[in-house]
């Protein structure tokens, strides 16, 4: 439904769409396995950080987790509400009635009060990271919000292994990527605080765990 809706605004038309194409290539992508992280693992300090995750985040990051794929509450998870804002009943009711006098068939939309918890498969790839894609990496991730990196750049496909990211500031990165700032509306880089607590050595093998997602 998110690919259907997101084509009518782009003016498609019902007969313009493959949808078993897409549900093929959807099941296609669905069944892949993340790419394995191809650099060296630490096999100690993993071994901690898997305890450390099963704590800490499995409930909502963890296959088979308790809250996984259900919508935790903006008010918990205090990350940047503009996309969530964005979204009103009002478009939901919009859309789930489109299909009066169309093919659609669109009666799930709905307007929700959060995020969705997702899987972390394939994290080390995924930056950068929380929805909006405001924390260049992992490292930086797991610091408080005031100490997150407040501009940087995005697009640039070296990787850093170091802090578990695309590399995001220097001037090949300036130079290959583009300018993201965290001070302008939708790009706040705020919430998310699981594990910013956690010592210094916890992160570490936190982290060596999520490399292996």
């Amino acid at each position: 439904e998110t690919i259907q809706t997101g084509a009518i605004g782009d003016g498609a038309t019902r007969k313009s769409i493959n949808i078993e194409g897409l549900k093929r290539v959807e099941d296609y992508i669905t069944e892949l396995p993340p790419p394995q992280y191809p650099f060296e693992v630490n096999q100690t300090l993993e071994a901690k950080g898997s305890e450390i995750f099963a704590n800490t985040c499995a409930s909502c990051h963890a296959f088979g987790g308790e809250r996984i794929g259900t919508v935790i509450p903006i008010d918990e998870i205090g990350t940047d509400r503009n996309r969530l804002d964005m979204w009103t009943q009002e478009a939901a009711d919009a859309y789930n009635e489109y299909a009066e006098g169309y093919e659609w068939d669109f009666d799930y939309l709905r307007k929700t009060n959060g995020y969705v918890a997702v899987a972390l498969d394939g994290l080390w790839l995924r930056a950068p990271y929380l929805h909006n894609g405001s924390v260049p990496n992992l490292t930086n991730l797991l610091e408080t919000p005031e100490k997150r990196t407040k501009v940087f750049y995005r697009g640039y496909d070296v990787y850093d292994p170091e802090k578990v990211g695309f590399v995001s500031e220097g001037e090949k990165a300036e130079k290959e990527g583009f300018k993201y700032d965290t001070s302008l509306i939708a790009n706040g880089n705020q919430g998310h605080l699981y594990g910013t607590d956690l010592p210094e050595q916890d992160k570490k093998a936190l982290i060596e765990y999520l490399k292996t997602l």
